[in-house]
């Protein structure tokens, strides 16, 4: 006859041999970042003071996990592969770093700033679209719009897409995430360069600016 301490020592062995299994298969959970493009020298003189708003991003964006495509109508979250920070701060960051590197001279604060801060113009962005493939290609899609100081005259609205390889692993779509977001920091500094130094202050002033708002393709 089999004694019960007999039957359970079997037993808890089973178990405990099961977790170390299942310790031995999982996973470690990898983070990613998007980075900002290599620091430059900035030229000296006239700086615009430039204020950006957080990115805005889709519901299905705002969340650890790395989303990709996976099929017309299929999302697909990677359990093991996350943003090392939320996403939204991070491309809001990264892109301000951009702005200040591509706009000469140029000045950039992330919201809230001081409110005696010199902000002459104010950049506001939503994406509607940030996500690719493995293997295939990442795409983004986002309307921006700068203004004068405390949004009151509209100076450029624009929409940018662009579509970069994604690559096979999920370190190469995060590198194809940070060129689309570089690409769309140079869609908004090149509508800087038609600002004439005095057109934010007539634009805060309530005046309409002196020339049409120009939308960039």
């Amino acid at each position: 006859m089999r004694t019960l301490s007999g039957c359970v020592a079997p037993a808890v062995c089973a178990i405990i041999l099961v977790g170390l299994a299942g310790c031995a298969s999982s996973r470690d959970t990898r983070f990613y970042v998007l980075t900002a493009l290599p620091a430059v020298e900035t030229p000296r003189g006239a700086s615009p003071a430039i204020g950006l708003h957080p990115v805005g991003l889709p519901q299905y964006l705002d969340r650890p996990q790395i989303v990709t495509r996976a099929g017309e109508n299929m999302l697909q979250l990677a359990e093991f592969d996350q943003w090392g920070s939320p996403l939204q701060d991070n491309l809001t960051r990264v892109l301000a770093a951009n702005l200040s590197i591509l706009v000469p001279a140029g000045r950039v604060a992330v919201f809230p700033w001081m409110k005696d801060s010199p902000i002459e113009y104010e950049v506001t962005v939503e994406v509607a679209q940030l996500e690719g493939t493995l293997g295939g290609s990442c795409s983004l899609v986002a309307d921006w719009a700068i203004s004068g100081r405390g949004g009151k005259e509209s100076l450029a609205t624009g929409t940018s897409r662009h579509t970069e390889p994604a690559g096979e692993s999920y370190a190469a779509l995060v590198a194809a995430h940070s060129r689309l977001v570089a690409a769309l920091g140079r869609d908004i500094a090149a509508a800087f360069k038609g600002f004439r130094p005095s057109q934010a202050a007539e634009a805060s002033a309530g005046d309409p600016p002196q020339s049409e708002a120009r939308r960039w393709p």
